[in-house]
């Protein structure tokens, strides 16, 4: 049959032709995915027939917010409250009083610590602990005592004693911007003070010849503050700030050298207005 003669014989070119179709697409596509597919590779190798992924891309983070921190300053006392319940050497009564014309020591602190810092937002935080050296007190009781036979002149009798601070503080900062490396700040401060009085111990007055004994006591701490940091490299920054810390109160012991009872000398509102030059070191630099 001539027709199915014909059949069969076009039957090959039919199959043939939508194979060759499909080959050349494979190989189009082939050859327009081999750049991609080069690139893909990011220098990966063959290597025995198989691919060897390359090593992964590190993306680092801008870190290093996290820092160590040292500071040295200058403590300027505030006024102080001061009382001590004044014992009349003649009625024996003991009369409350205030302690009036007060010296109270200026000194050196130190302190150190640690925090972290938010980035962009200019927030910071730290926990530090600081010292304050033994600072010498002296005041004059406000109510006089008069020596027999003295003519009723009131007699001097100065009040002495010295005072040492450790403290703990959790500080909150806000950076306010940078403005050609300078970088101002404001912050507050919350804590604990442990507070130590030595012996109280009076000049000028005969009956008072036996030393209280000094005590210790743990009061709540809070502190304002306000500075400027300089970037000094990219992991160090130059801190210049002022602080008013309040560290509580303190008193001294009953007894005294004489084994007898005495009122205690009290003072509240320890404050001081304080100048401070420290470092704060990053952990780490911004590759870290």
């Amino acid at each position: 049959d001539v027709g199915t003669v014909a059949t069969k014989r076009s039957m090959p070119m039919k199959i043939a032709l939508p194979a060759g179709l499909a080959v050349a697409a494979l190989a189009a596509t082939a050859m327009i995915s081999a750049p991609v597919s080069a690139a893909d590779l990011g220098g990966g190798s063959m290597k025995d027939g198989g691919y060897v992924a390359p090593m992964p891309e590190m993306v680092r983070s801008a870190s290093g917010n996290c820092y160590f921190r040292a500071d040295v300053g200058y403590s300027a006392a505030s006024d102080a409250s001061i009382n001590w319940a004044q014992t009349d050497p003649i009625t024996h009564d003991y009369l409350t009083s205030d302690v009036a014309t007060l010296n109270f020591d200026n000194g050196a602190f130190g302190e150190a610590g640690v925090g972290c810092g938010s980035g962009s937002r200019g927030l910071r935080g730290e926990v530090v602990l600081g010292y304050h050296g033994k600072r010498q007190l002296d005041g004059e009781p406000a109510t006089a005592w008069y020596a027999p036979g003295g003519g009723g002149a009131p007699e001097q009798d100065p009040l002495h004693t010295d005072v040492t601070s450790y403290t703990m503080m959790l500080n909150a900062y806000k950076d306010l911007g940078n403005y050609g490396g300078f970088t101002p700040y404001l912050g507050a401060g919350i804590g604990m003070a442990y507070n130590k009085t030595g012996d109280v111990y009076f000049t000028g007055n005969p009956a008072l010849v036996n030393r209280i004994e000094g005590d210790n006591e743990l009061s709540f701490a809070w502190a304002l503050m306000a500075g400027v940091g300089y970037q000094i490299s990219d992991r160090a920054i130059l801190d210049i700030g002022y602080r008013y810390i309040d560290m509580g109160s303190v008193h001294s012991d009953h007894g005294d050298t004489g084994n007898n009872w005495n009122p205690r000398f009290k003072l509240d509102d320890l404050a001081a207005h304080e100048l401070m030059v420290g470092v704060r070191y990053k952990f780490c630099g911004p590759t870290c």
